[in-house]
């Protein structure tokens, strides 16, 4: 008897200018063995998650930003909008709050989340940007859970 297997991993993110970027894979396989269904469930779980986040980063068409500008020289924020300084982070302020309040509230030291970010999109803690962020964030709630006193939406 075989033992199919369905699974999914979807990720919404937030864009300038109003518009959000989603991205959803699902695979369907089948096993001849229920007790592979433990083991091939996180090997398919850690792929499909990998895939998207990787996959996710290239957003393509953006409000504001001309098509013939290359994905590259896009920026996440439209041009009249002055820098933002923010203690050397580049992702929002309100993302950097939440980070940090994730991990005083769950006791995370930063050494560690600085190290979840560099192996997730190979760079450091402070220079995530919005998008990054928001993956590390999402990461970080489903893992630890969400802040005390802030239901998930």
């Amino acid at each position: 008897m075989a033992i199919v297997l369905e699974a999914n991993y979807s990720k919404k993110l937030g864009l300038p200018q109003y518009s959000s970027h989603q991205y959803s894979i699902t695979v369907r396989t089948e096993l001849s063995d229920l007790s592979q269904v433990e083991r091939a469930s996180s090997a398919l779980y850690r792929q499909l998650q990998e895939a998207v986040d990787r996959d996710i980063q290239v957003t393509g068409f953006l409000p504001g930003v001309t098509e013939t500008q290359p994905l590259s020289e896009r920026r996440q924020e439209p041009a009249e909008r002055p820098a933002r300084v923010d203690l050397g982070w580049a992702c929002s302020p309100k993302q950097k709050a939440l980070i940090e309040r994730l991990m005083r509230e769950h006791g995370i030291e930063q050494a560690k989340v600085d190290d979840l970010a560099r192996s997730r999109f190979r760079t450091s803690l402070e220079n995530l940007n919005k998008m990054q962020a928001s993956g590390l964030i999402e990461e970080l709630i489903s893992t630890y859970g969400s802040a005390k006193g802030k239901a998930r939406s």
